[in-house]
């Protein structure tokens, strides 16, 4: 069938629909291949043999996760990458739940432990700490996308709605709770949490149905795991055939339902700053109202018309109705109650700390292609690449009550996230679905930036406005417009991907220009520099390793741990060695600022 050719093919499946993004489109297209190979390997390779040796070698596992996933690779004969060493497994876990990386002294003391337990009680104690706090809430904020760029939030709403996510992750609060919270939410902007969720993405100059729609996508997109963008112009017929087959089967009638459930929340805005307009926004639920396509036709938005009838509220995933006079805390209840709350969340989880999801893209679900009992359309591949095992983290997820810790826990102490990420063997694309090896990828911006200065003891103070306390860490700030006191984190930030989530997207894709910023930015020299009137602290590692009292290997052996969280290699010993010159403090900066630029250290591997 023509849609299965090839990515460039679906590039132009629906030229009339401005709303799905091409990037988005492209991954589409890329994970629909991997789909469909992935779903003729297994059929290839799968034998009565394999089928039971999968059985052994779920029954010798003890976590479920490994359980079905080396089962999947036994079956299909596929053979998995070896355990990681620990050097590996301490930076990627440090990386992965704290943002950056571990302190020499840590790496030190995890490295020299004999404990068998030992990475179990690493998990649980950085699970404890609050950098991990600071890491899952950023993970939030970044699907939220709350920040003082846009002009609807204030200092003082960002930083409410800021502490309102750090609390529920630190005291792992129910998900579940929080968010019907969240979608439930009323009062000023200012000082309710939750609020600014609406009022960041209000359309400030559009029709209030504007507002409604666009909300309503965030919602399904974020809290269910399916784009509804689309459907909010145009029904899914002739535009996503080749894209979503779920959603080419959706009319416009049923995203005006979903997005009826909103058409209650009414926005005053007024301010009582004559000369700034600094914005106040009050938000509310009247008792009375639907959704209806009347618009005043001076300002019809930025969307096709709408029909004038009037539309009531139905969810368009699973028709419930609202319940009640409120009908955002009955969506709340809907969505939250749906089962499809908990694959997409634990999916969401599973993407960040695997590389990708079990259903990919995570937020583009076609439900005709996840459901293993159903069989997809002809011509596609199934999406789910392991069913069973999406419906045991949903089932664990539920059991423990909606809460992270113990999932995050489970999915970190599976034998297949602590697989190593070199393969020895021939090595296929399509063993990504398999989760054969764990997948590199480039540390995010703010991981990069946290890195760096534990890397090289140089943690400078940030002031952030609003907050009483100086932060020490970019995976500490509220939102991607700070730190607005300094121009040079904010810069390194930027160039390292970050975006402001307004109007540049996020990204960790490797670039040459990034490699080049890396090389020679003042961030990044003057921070390994061995001089105390250059360095940016006087007590840098650098200057730090070289006041000890220890041979030059041990100086190096040092600086390796500091910044690789690993102890050099042999050849990698005799060639600093062979090329250090001058002053000790000299070439260990020499050393750092060229470690500081291998991949061993942009990638968490």
């Amino acid at each position: 069938m023509v849609y299965l050719l090839g990515p460039m093919v679906l590039l132009a499946a629906d030229p009339g629909c401005p709303r799905y993004p091409a990037a988005q489109r492209t991954e589409m297209a890329e994970s629909l291949e991997l789909d469909r190979t992935f779903e003729m390997l297994g059929r290839q390779r799968r034998t009565a043999q394999s089928g039971a040796a999968s059985r052994r070698a779920a029954e010798s596992r003890s976590n479920f996760i490994d359980q079905r996933l080396f089962g999947k690779m036994a079956a299909d004969n596929v053979q998995p990458a070896g355990p990681s060493s620990d050097a590996e497994f301490l930076r990627r876990i440090t990386v992965d739940l704290t943002g950056r990386i571990p302190t020499p002294e840590a790496a030190e003391a995890f490295l020299s432990n004999t404990d068998p337990a030992k990475r179990a009680k690493l998990i649980d104690s950085l699970l404890d700490s609050d950098a991990y706090s600071d890491q899952l809430t950023l993970f939030f904020l970044n699907k939220f996308r709350v920040t003082r760029n846009h002009e609807s939030i204030s200092v003082p709403a960002r930083n409410t709605f800021y502490e309102f996510v750090r609390g529920f992750v630190k005291t792992d609060r129910p998900y579940d709770q929080f968010v019907r919270e969240l979608l439930a939410a009323n009062g000023e902007v200012d000082t309710q949490p939750g609020t600014q969720f609406f009022a960041r993405w209000m359309d400030v100059n559009g029709p209030i149905q504007d507002s409604w729609d666009d909300i309503t996508d965030k919602i399904t997109t974020t809290f269910m795991g399916f784009k509804t963008e689309c459907v909010s112009c145009h029904n899914g017929r002739a535009h996503l055939e080749k894209i979503n087959v779920w959603l080419s089967r959706r009319t416009r009638q049923q995203f005006w339902q979903t997005s009826a459930f909103l058409s209650r929340m009414y926005y005053i805005r007024w301010s009582d700053d004559v000369i700034g307009f600094r914005p106040r926004i009050i938000l509310i639920d009247r008792d009375y109202g639907s959704y209806s396509g009347s618009v005043n036709p001076s300002n019809p938005g930025n969307r096709p018309a709408r029909t004038s009838a009037v539309v009531d509220p139905q969810f368009v995933l699973n028709q419930a109705r609202p319940k009640s006079e409120n009908w955002r805390a009955d969506l709340g209840e809907i969505i939250t109650s749906d089962k499809q709350f908990a694959r997409a969340t634990v999916n969401h989880l599973w993407a960040n700390f695997f590389g990708h999801g079990i259903v990919d893209p995570p937020e583009a679900w076609d439900f005709t292609r996840t459901d293993p009992s159903v069989a997809p359309p002809e011509g596609f591949p199934s999406q789910n690449s392991h069913p069973e095992l999406l419906e045991d983290l949903a089932d664990f997820f539920i059991r423990n009550n909606y809460q992270l810790k113990p999932l995050i826990r489970q999915m970190l102490s599976s034998d297949a996230y602590q697989l190593s990420s070199r393969y020895e063997g021939d090595w296929q694309p399509v063993y990504v679905r398999y989760f054969a090896k764990f997948e590199p990828r480039r540390l995010s911006a703010e991981a990069l930036y946290d890195s760096l200065i534990t890397a090289t003891r140089t943690e400078q103070p940030m002031t952030i406005a609003g907050m009483a306390n100086a932060l020490n860490y970019a995976n500490q700030l509220p939102d991607a417009a700070e730190p607005s006191t300094d121009f040079r984190v904010v810069d390194f930030l930027n160039q390292a991907g970050r975006g402001n989530w307004v109007t540049i997207d996020r990204s960790e894709e490797p670039n040459i220009l990034g490699l080049l910023f890396s090389m020679n930015e003042a961030q990044v020299v003057q921070r390994s520099l061995g001089t105390s009137s250059a360095a940016i602290s006087s007590r840098n590692q650098v200057l730090r390793i070289d006041a000890m009292p220890i041979t030059d290997e041990e100086a190096i052996r040092k600086m390796y741990i500091a910044t690789l969280t690993r102890w050099p290699s042999d050849p990698e010993m005799a060639t600093v060695l062979r090329y250090r010159s001058g002053p000790r403090a000299q070439w260990l900066s020499d050393l750092q600022w060229a470690l500081l630029n291998k991949l061993d250290f942009t990638f968490n591997y």
